[in-house]
């Protein structure tokens, strides 16, 4: 009982307190991944807002130098150009151009690829358009009809062909066929800026070592810083986020998560529709996630070691109270093991001295039931020699009987023989009692002996109709159940008659129950004893009035009391009666046949 009252105890009080630690871990791991979710999508929205700035300065200097006359005339010029005008050219619309760079430091190149061959290059804004020939975007510029169009590229190269001087600056480039006039192709502009200008957050040189910023573009090409080393340190292959981004890329801001060497990341993304890119960052959640294990663990631990307190208290303090219930069990095995004079020396007022109270009371008990078994079962001894003694007489019974009978046909008395048969097995039938059950078969032959005796004293006044189908009458029924009845018919109804009496019984299946009815022709009675008798068959033997005992209720009530024993409260019998015509009794049993094949109950 202590080690259970313990582990209860440990149970009740343990078990809700890990479930709410770790809830509580959880939640706390829930809320911080929500705040570093929110902390990033804020921190893309302002890298938005630089991107889109970025863009609307290139495209405004693009359309800048679009609509600038005098450098356009001079693209399009389909003469010779002198010095002079060169030199006008030079000072006036191209300086105009290269002001528009100058004043925005943060575009690397303003550049006009041109396919006229009148045009002199001029470094850096005026090209030739064959140096761009071999480029992968200019066949899908030349489609476009003069609508824009976005490329990266990894490096940003001489276009001079100066080997000695490369660019390793990543670049975004606006690019945008010239067409003037209308369907006339004149050339390509290019507007180029920096990856690190353009993304001002991802290159930044401010980092806290746990996330990084990519750019995917729309052919799945990544671009990241090359002076980050946080994917490389933590062994995350590109491949990866590009798999597990694809899960979200559909959306304008999502998040998502993914496990890297046992490590879990989060990444926040954003899509750049203008120029059909990407924002991705990518943040390891190693700090918080080993920040909720710490917590968790301090949890339980703490957890355990009070509950582990708490139960070496408990475990001493039942053991104070509960050394009185010990003594008390011991005392109970002696009791179990036979010795039932034990002395139970517990008093006072706790529990456990009520407890022993009760066991003492219940050992004179004991005690008591003791001897007055051994008192019956000398009675029980005594009872069966007297039973053997009533067998002994009754087959003296049966056997004066008998010879009495032999004698009666040797005279050809054969009156009396058939009277002396009967009052044999009625004899038989009553004193043989192995079995409180019979077929109804056996019963109607009982009462059919009975009838024939009592002719003997009505002379021949009775008649018995015997109306049951075969098959019920191997119908299960209490032995002498019916006889009551009968006689009960022949005692108040026939024999106060001055006309021949007759009794039917009949049987019936009604409901899957089966009814036997006993009916006689004899005085019957009023509707006010017949409410009696019926309210009084259903009550104690002690509240019958003597005017039912006059009547016969007390044999009714019996049978009835005898068949709601056996087989339940639905069922019993009914009396119904008709003053001066006839009295029926309705017996309901449960259809039970015991020979047959069919059984209800």
């Amino acid at each position: 009982m202590q080690k259970k009252l313990i582990s209860l105890y440990v149970i009740i009080f343990m078990i809700p307190a890990i479930i709410f630690t770790l809830y509580y871990s959880n939640q706390l791991y829930e809320n911080s991944l929500s705040a570093i979710t929110k902390k990033n999508e804020n921190l893309l929205e302002m890298e938005r807002i630089h991107i889109h700035t970025n863009i609307e300065s290139m495209r405004r200097t693009a359309q800048m130098v679009v609509s600038d006359n005098d450098f356009i005339e001079y693209i399009k010029t389909r003469d010779e150009t002198n010095i002079n005008e060169l030199i006008d050219f030079k000072m006036n619309a191209f300086s105009n151009v290269a002001k528009l760079q100058n004043n925005n430091p943060t575009i690397a190149h303003i550049r006009l690829f041109t396919s006229n061959p009148y045009v002199t290059e001029m470094w850096p804004i005026v090209f030739k358009e064959d140096r761009i020939i071999d480029k992968p975007w200019l066949s899908e510029v030349m489609v476009r009809n003069g609508m824009e169009l976005w490329s990266y590229e990894k490096s940003d190269l001489d276009l001079l062909d100066r080997y000695l001087i490369i660019n390793k600056n990543a670049k975004i480039s606006l690019l945008r066929e010239i067409e003037y006039p209308k369907d006339e192709h004149l050339g390509v502009i290019e507007i180029s800026m920096h990856l690190k200008n353009f993304y001002p957050n991802m290159y930044s040189p401010v980092n806290d070592g746990q996330s990084e910023m990519i750019v995917i573009d729309s052919h799945q090409n990544v671009y990241q810083d090359p002076n980050k080393s946080f994917l490389n340190e933590h062994e995350i292959e590109l491949s990866v986020i590009q798999k597990e981004h694809n899960t979200i890329k559909n959306k304008e801001i999502a998040s998502a998560q993914f496990t890297q060497n046992n490590i879990p990341y989060l990444i926040v993304s954003t899509y750049i529709e203008d120029i059909e890119s990407h924002v991705i960052n990518v943040i390891s959640l190693e700090n918080i996630y080993a920040e909720m294990k710490q917590t968790r663990n301090i949890a339980l631990s703490g957890t355990f070691l009070i509950v582990f307190i708490l139960s070496l208290l408990t475990y001493l303090l039942i053991s104070f109270l509960l050394k009185r219930l010990y003594k008390l069990i011991e005392l109970m095995k002696r009791v179990e093991a036979g010795d039932f004079a034990v002395q139970v020396d517990i008093y006072g007022q706790s529990e456990i001295a009520q407890l022993a109270h009760h066991f003492r009371e219940m050992l004179k008990k004991i005690n008591r039931l003791i001897a007055d078994a051994v008192n019956k079962q000398a009675s029980t001894k005594e009872a069966e020699l007297r039973a053997l003694k009533t067998q002994i007489d009754a087959h003296f019974l049966y056997n004066t009987l008998e010879n009495i009978k032999m004698m009666a046909e040797i005279e050809e008395k054969y009156e009396i023989s058939d009277a002396l048969t009967s009052l044999g097995e009625m004899m038989r039938y009553n004193l043989k009692w192995k079995n409180d059950f019979v077929v109804l078969q056996e019963e109607v032959t009982h009462i059919k002996n009975y009838i024939d005796i009592m002719n003997l004293r009505l002379d021949k006044r009775i008649s018995l109709k015997v109306k049951i189908p075969g098959h019920l009458l191997e119908q299960e029924i209490l032995k002498m159940s019916l006889q009551p009845i009968v006689e009960n018919s022949l005692r108040h109804g026939i024999i106060h008659t001055i006309y021949d009496g007759m009794i039917e019984i009949t049987a019936c299946i009604k409901d899957d129950n089966v009814q036997i009815q006993v009916t006689d022709n004899g005085v019957g009675m009023t509707a006010v004893d017949l409410e009696k008798l019926n309210h009084h068959i259903q009550v104690d033997d002690e509240k019958v009035p003597e005017s039912i005992h006059q009547q016969g209720g007390i044999g009714l009530r019996n049978v009835n009391e005898r068949i709601k024993l056996h087989y339940g409260n639905e069922y019993g019998l009914h009396v119904d009666s008709l003053e001066g015509q006839y009295t029926k009794v309705v017996v309901t049993l449960p259809c039970i046949v015991i020979k047959g094949v069919r059984k209800h109950v």
